[in-house]
């Protein structure tokens, strides 16, 4: 329902529910970066099996080298460790960029129930955000689930959740401060919402693939918006988590939209 949860005051037990998460990052040319985002899932992730599936579209043969020796240390430190990463795989796909055709293959490859794209921009700060994701993911009356993402070094909102206006789909909030407490809280209880962003987005497989994956012809931009119509159409209800969030250093991949 609408309005669930305040920020603090529950830990989510999925323990014992059947979970286990592909995280699908799509990525090219951004070694420093995605090493910051698999660093910080790896750190923060700690009650969730999960596998990382990594998307590349054509990487220079040196990025490519650095990525798959990264991959290669983390399978051998998970391997000798206690860890919740089961494993982390690079695929290896040169082809024009579309974001949506990248995410449909990952989706194909992941061996997960659970399916979460996420960009290799985002920073996982704390614990416990996907463990919240699980939650409500699991839901049966669940479409995508998001997750509040701030500006990088700042407590300025980039999204929480998206609303359609009649300029089009915009980010909830977007520039405000999360100090602050806007509209019965929607900045930090969990909400539904008609979308949330594909920078973060969970999804049951099943319902992924009932819904048709994400539309390649919008290779860019608004996939994500039009996977979250898709879904409300079929009857399902998308949830944004602002009871957590991550940082989002937004278009630092693959620039802005226009």
């Amino acid at each position: 329902p609408a309005g669930e949860g305040r920020p603090g005051t529950r830990l989510i037990d999925v323990s014992k529910k059947e979970a286990f998460v592909s995280v699908i990052i799509p990525s090219k040319d951004n070694v420093p970066i995605l090493k910051r985002c698999l660093e910080t899932v790896i750190q923060t992730v700690q009650r969730v099996p999960y596998e990382i599936v990594i998307v590349d579209n054509g990487s220079s043969e040196d990025n490519r080298e650095q990525i798959t020796r990264e991959t290669e240390r983390i399978n051998q430190a998970i391997s000798s460790e206690k860890s919740c990463l089961q494993k982390i795989r690079y695929l290896y796909r040169p082809m024009p960029f579309n974001f949506s055709h990248m995410c449909n293959l990952g989706a194909k490859e992941a061996e997960g129930n659970l399916l979460l794209f996420l960009n290799d921009d985002i920073e996982a700060v704390s614990s416990g955000w996907m463990e919240e994701l699980v939650d409500k993911a699991l839901r049966e009356w669940t479409g995508a689930v998001g997750i509040k993402l701030l500006y990088p070094d700042s407590t300025r909102i980039q999204h929480a959740g998206v609303v359609n206006i009649v300029l089009g789909p915009v980010h909830k909030l977007q520039f405000q401060d999360d100090n602050g407490r806007y509209y019965d809280g929607r900045n930090q209880g969990v909400w539904n919402y008609l979308a949330v962003t594909g920078a973060c987005l969970m999804i049951r497989r099943e319902v992924f693939e009932e819904a048709g994956g994400f539309e390649e012809q919008l290779q860019v931009a608004f996939n994500d918006v039009d996977l979250c119509f898709t879904l409300y159409e079929l009857g399902y209800h998308n949830v944004v988590v602002n009871t957590v969030y991550l940082v989002h250093h937004e278009s630092l991949s693959r620039g802005h939209d226009e």
